[in-house]
């Protein structure tokens, strides 16, 4: 952990050089993660609420979703390019350094211009919490559960990358996998069927980043027990997925080029 944190922070630095890059690129990904919630808010402008949630409510929803997936790829960006490393043979390289894969994939690329997703969520959060009136502990735990989503985004890219040990064109499958309900989890899940509820509460528990805390928070139903639900996910999805990720490198027998 003293050397990832010292690669991370050589990392960082090596990012902010390029000080005008750094603040474009934040920028355009905060413009770009923004018009999505837009696109949503258009559609509440005509028909006011959605399932009962209305538009401040939805910011909360849309909020942390985006500050979780902008955390995490500032971090992990570079386990949604792991079909490169399966296609191309360049995994092996990792393989040969004298300590973990993972570490190795995930200090390669430090994507700090994904910051900018990361504050447009937290701003969307901000601009939901005052619209719904929040009480002052509801600010804090809604501005602390993005880190357990990150934990929760990070872990399903990485067991769509375990599965690239035996498949390895997993580009398609990381389109369903984890991009698809990162755009489900902004709309309440009342509207969509049972077997997809089930399946964002379970398998591939993005609903568990917001939509279960703030439907008991925001007096729509649930138990207590929803706001601790992010940080449940996190742990479970970490734990689950770091072992996957070991069998899967065992069984990994290189491009045969």
């Amino acid at each position: 952990m003293k050397l990832y944190l010292r690669l991370l922070a050589a990392g960082l630095r090596a990012k902010l050089q390029y000080k005008f890059d750094f603040l474009m690129t934040s920028v355009l990904y905060g413009l770009i993660t923004g018009l999505e919630f837009l696109t949503v808010a258009a559609i509440l402008y005509r028909f006011s609420t959605v399932a009962g949630w209305n538009v401040y409510e939805i910011a909360l929803l849309s909020g942390m979703a985006s500050a979780s997936n902008g955390l995490y790829r500032v971090l992990g960006s570079e386990l949604t390019l792991f079909e490169r490393y399966l296609v191309t043979g360049e995994f092996d390289n990792l393989l040969i350094r004298p300590w973990p894969t993972l570490a190795s994939l995930l200090t390669r690329n430090f994507d700090i211009g994904r910051v900018g997703a990361y504050l447009q969520g937290s701003l969307l959060i901000m601009v939901g919490l005052h619209g719904v009136g929040a009480a002052p502990w509801l600010w804090v735990y809604c501005l602390m559960v993005p880190f357990a989503g990150a934990l929760v985004v990070g872990s399903i890219y990485l067991a769509v990358a375990t599965a690239g040990f035996w498949i390895t064109r997993i580009d398609d499958l990381q389109t369903f996998a984890a991009n698809a309900p990162l755009t489900a989890v902004n709309y309440p899940q009342e509207i969509f069927p049972k077997a997809l509820r089930w399946l964002f509460l379970s398998l591939l528990p993005m609903a568990a980043i917001g939509y279960v805390p703030l439907t008991y928070a925001l007096g729509k139903g649930g138990s207590v027990v929803g706001l601790v639900v992010p940080f449940l996910a996190a742990g479970v999805s970490v734990a689950v997925t770091l072992r996957l990720w070991g069998w899967g490198e065992r069984h990994y027998q290189s491009t045969g080029s």
